[in-house]
């Protein structure tokens, strides 16, 4: 895994990791800084509850947080109680349910037993306070256009 953008971000995510340890999270593996020279981090894993700031804060780290559930309602829910929806995921077997749960999930990109598919004609952009509109595919335009509607009556009196 490479490098994180600088020593201050990564500083920022070992911060977050650690904040999230005090909130009662497990560390699964990683969650330190190597000993090595530049801006990298372990990849880490942490189970956490959805509660916790961690879970519902954007980390731009190689930090993965799992929030463990028991129904598949429930996990709608905790995915669904977040302030962003840039992307979604659904692993399963069903693919009855997989389309079912794509219906409920409020993410601007649901992906089923993949992840991060799609050339660059699929639009891609969040729900909530993810991302800045669409990118990608023709909705993507839109963000460059003003539309304005001019009226004009021809013939008879003005």
């Amino acid at each position: 895994m490479g490098s994180m953008v600088s020593d201050s971000q990564r500083d920022r995510v070992l911060g977050m990791v650690a904040a999230a340890v005090s909130e009662g999270a497990q560390v699964i593996t990683g969650g330190r800084k190597p000993n090595r020279q530049g801006a990298f981090m372990e990849p880490t894993v942490l189970e956490v509850t959805s509660d916790m700031a961690i879970a519902k804060e954007e980390v731009f780290g190689p930090v993965l947080s799992v929030v463990p559930f028991r129904y598949n309602a429930q996990a709608i829910q905790i995915a669904n109680a977040t302030d962003y929806g840039l992307v979604a995921g659904v692993f399963t077997r069903n693919l009855d349910y997989s389309t079912g749960a794509a219906r409920q999930l409020r993410a601007g990109q649901i992906f089923v037993n993949e992840w991060f598919a799609g050339e660059v004609e699929t639009p891609f952009g969040g729900y909530g306070k993810s991302g800045y509109g669409r990118e990608k595919g023709r909705e993507a335009l839109w963000n460059y256009v003003q539309t304005k509607n001019i009226a004009i009556k021809l013939g008879g009196q003005p």
